[in-house]
């Protein structure tokens, strides 16, 4: 990393307790670990909710529910389902993944069908939507975005975790098209602390990395 990056702070990550089939053992030291690292919000599955507030208690870190994710496909019944679900248990946030399937095919409108629904269900929360930049492309991604913000998208994501890794150019393309005042989580494969640095200075708001990235690691 550059002398000129300056490290990415705790305020400025978010953290998501990437294990594959955890107990719930596993799963809350991850979460413990995640509040105690001082990030800025936790993102879990819906199903993880509960245990997520639970733990957290009185903690600030803000419990954000990833519905219909990591790929959108879901019908709406059930995404509001599970939306209905992860608020009922106290999840801050909403992030919601739109199919990109159905923005490679030409129909982003029905894509983000899902968001306006959400829009009216989480009065007074926060919500995101997940725009897959890593499978759609820098521009049919930014596009996607934007039309996430004309639907009442409060926060953008600029991946799933499954994705694959976010990129600088990513991010870069994603603020030109969405401008200065949207706030963008870069999201997706994040394991370095100089990419979270490089995704910052690039035009990112927060920096979304896995537990197993910082969990050994040093957090300023």
């Amino acid at each position: 990393m550059s002398a000129s990056v300056a490290p990415a702070r705790s305020d400025q990550l978010e953290g998501w307790p990437d294990l594959v089939a955890a107990t719930r053992a596993e799963l809350g030291t991850a979460i413990r670990g995640i509040s105690r690292a001082g990030m800025a919000a936790l993102a879990v599955d819906p199903a993880e909710v509960a245990l997520a507030r639970g733990l957290l208690g009185a903690s600030p870190m803000a419990v954000v529910a990833l519905v219909s994710a990591p790929l959108g496909a879901m019908t709406s019944a059930s995404r509001m389902a599970q939306a209905e679900r992860a608020l009922a248990d106290g999840a801050d946030e909403l992030a919601v993944a739109m199919d990109p399937s159905l923005v490679r095919s030409g129909q982003l409108g029905r894509a983000l069908g899902g968001v306006a629904p959400l829009r009216r269900l989480a009065v007074g929360r926060t919500l995101r939507v997940i725009c897959h930049l890593a499978l759609l492309g820098s521009d049919l991604g930014a596009e996607a975005a934007a039309g996430a913000l004309d639907a009442g998208a409060d926060v953008l994501m600029t991946n799933s975790h499954f994705d694959g890794e976010v990129s600088v150019e990513q991010v870069a393309a994603l603020r030109l098209r969405v401008g200065r005042d949207a706030v963008v989580v870069a999201s997706g494969g994040v394991t370095a602390p100089a990419l979270a640095a490089q995704l910052l200075r690039a035009g990112a708001t927060r920096v979304a990395v896995g537990w197993s990235a910082f969990s050994t690691r040093s957090i300023p």
